[in-house]
């Protein structure tokens, strides 16, 4: 089917902007998260480095893999990520391959960032700022959102319109 692709650091509101694309589209959209993957591990108990980076590489793969089945159906899908490597980046898109979608980059200000991930308090602080050089870096967007001018809502409008814009573009033309 078709999907926006979501990518910003981690407390950037993508989750949030992704929830009020669900609730406003009048499409119902599937939300696939990073977090849900990289959630299946147990980060607390493992301290070591080495074993810590197999995790993330083995959810990021498993994210991928998943990606042609899941779009395979007719529910278009909101893709929750954060290309911290152009590997990562060039990964995702390749699973889209045929498929129509829109790359959404999802910015707020590292302050902003910073004071989210306090009060959210499930993330491990400092995460933001590591991802806040590269997460952007070398990525093309078909439209940009900036959370810390914008409500999710407001986002999930321009998002929505930039969206549905392409695929009335790809549409067969009725003439």
């Amino acid at each position: 089917m078709s999907a926006i692709i979501l990518n910003g650091t981690s407390s950037a509101g993508k989750t949030s902007i992704a929830k009020a694309i669900q609730k406003v589209s009048p499409e119902p959209f599937m939300h696939i998260a990073i977090d849900d993957f990289t959630s299946m591990f147990r980060w607390d108990g493992v301290t070591d480095p080495h074993l810590r980076r197999e995790f993330v590489r083995a959810s990021i793969s498993n994210m991928h893999a998943v990606l042609p089945g899941l779009l395979s159906s007719r529910f278009p899908a909101i893709i929750d990520h954060v290309f911290e490597r152009d590997s990562w980046y060039q990964d995702c898109l390749a699973g889209l391959d045929s498929q129509l979608y829109i790359v959404v980059g999802v910015h707020c200000s590292l302050d902003v960032l910073q004071s989210r991930e306090i009060a959210r308090g499930d993330r491990r602080i400092g995460l933001a700022e590591t991802q806040f050089p590269v997460v952007h870096k070398n990525r093309s967007y078909d439209i940009e959102v900036y959370t810390d001018q914008m409500i999710s809502e407001e986002c999930a409008s321009l998002i929505l319109d930039a969206y549905f814009k392409k695929v009335e573009q790809a549409a067969p033309s009725n003439r």
